[in-house]
């Protein structure tokens, strides 16, 4: 069978737009199950997830536990304690893996691992709570 580079050339773009669809579709799951993620978690520590939506801060490569190639992004949102207040938040997946949710206030910074701990025994920080670095998990 032959090619000619016209032929080659429209191979090549049409591989390149599946690549591209696929990417986009996989960024829109991810970002899908973050922003569930997140929701769950502040519902779970009696915060307001302002915006109702996560940003992506970073995006690049790095290999799983088993060796695999997959995306690392970070995400950025935003919550409350009491709607009067807005602090930061920062969450970390690896392919469709939750790997963790950092949330910054006053007393500290609460830090939810992947697979460390359970998230829906979680409550707010308040004067003798959660300040300082606390390790639970997101599912």
């Amino acid at each position: 069978m032959y090619f000619d580079l016209s032929s080659l050339l429209a191979l090549f773009a049409l591989m390149a737009l599946a690549a591209g669809a696929w990417f986009w579709n996989d960024s829109l799951q991810a970002r899908e199950r973050m922003t569930a993620t997140c929701t769950r978690i502040c519902g779970d520590m009696h915060l307001q997830f302002l915006d109702e939506t996560v940003s992506l801060a970073r995006l690049r490569l790095t290999r799983t536990a088993g060796g695999w190639l997959a995306w690392r992004r970070t995400y950025n949102f935003e919550f409350s304690e009491s709607g009067s207040d807005r602090w930061k938040g920062h969450a970390l997946l690896t392919g469709q893996q939750v790997e963790s949710v950092q949330l910054e206030n006053p007393q500290g910074v609460t830090i939810l691992s992947g697979d460390r701990a359970s998230a829906h025994n979680m409550r707010p920080w308040d004067a003798a709570g959660l300040g300082g670095e606390n390790q639970r998990r997101l599912h």
